[in-house]
């Protein structure tokens, strides 16, 4: 499997984006997305990316099917398609990136690439909010089983009122909660100190590191040199 420095698989994310966003085209944009599947597959992600592949697969069905449609929802779905065939190269990497990379090896590189302070913070406090906040989901929703309000479509309609009421309190109640508990974490490990901060995460660029970035980049220098061949235009 193949183990990549947090900074340059950052740097990855933000050549990707530039890429997908910039490469609505269907052919240019299905290079593209081959490429970031290639790249999780060697992270050891194949399992998500066949499940994307499907996805992608169903969108571009959709596409098609969307000509035999009327031209209103024809020129709806298209456009709904059109973006998620766009954002999905990005989930994907997205989803690559979270599964292969530590939260502490995330604010670490943050760090080290010179991140405003203020941004690093927010976004280790939100990275630990959400896989809290998940726990408190599952939780809330085993009570409300235990109690005969499990969501479902028949309590959908016969108690709205009720069904709300018990999904909403608790998870307004448990977020309050958990952001307490955060703030006193992170106030305790020392996070508003000004002082230059330290790590035991030790981060090291490879020369395999290397090779993969040049050739996102060169991959990326090619694309558009074809799409401006094509089009006349980046």
């Amino acid at each position: 499997m193949l183990e990549m420095d947090t900074r340059i698989k950052l740097l990855l994310f933000l050549l990707i984006n530039f890429m997908v966003f910039g490469l609505k085209d269907f052919i240019l944009g299905t290079i593209c997305f081959a490429l970031i599947c290639i790249l999780s597959c060697f992270m050891g992600q194949k399992k998500i990316v066949l499940k994307y592949i499907v996805f992608y697969v169903a969108i571009v069905i959709i596409q098609e099917v969307c000509a035999y449609t009327p031209q209103a929802i024809e020129t709806i779905l298209s456009i709904f398609t059109l973006f998620i065939r766009v954002m999905i190269p990005v989930i994907l990497f997205a989803s690559t990136f979270i599964a292969t990379t530590k939260v502490s090896e995330l604010i670490a590189a943050m760090y080290s690439l010179r991140f405003p302070r203020s941004i690093t913070i927010t976004f280790a406090m939100v990275l630990r909010f959400f896989p809290t906040f998940s726990e408190e989901i599952h939780r809330i929703y085993d009570a409300m089983k235990l109690r005969g309000i499990a969501l479902s479509w028949k309590n959908v309609f016969t108690r709205p009122l009720l069904l709300l009421e018990a999904m909403v309190v608790p998870i307004v109640m448990r977020s309050a909660s958990i952001a307490d508990e955060l703030s006193a974490s992170a106030v305790t490990r020392g996070i508003d100190n000004p002082d230059q901060r330290t790590s035991f995460v030790q981060l090291k660029v490879t020369p395999k590191d290397i090779i993969v970035l040049v050739s996102f980049v060169i991959a990326f220098v090619a694309l558009f040199y074809a799409k401006y061949q094509i089009y006349g235009r980046i």
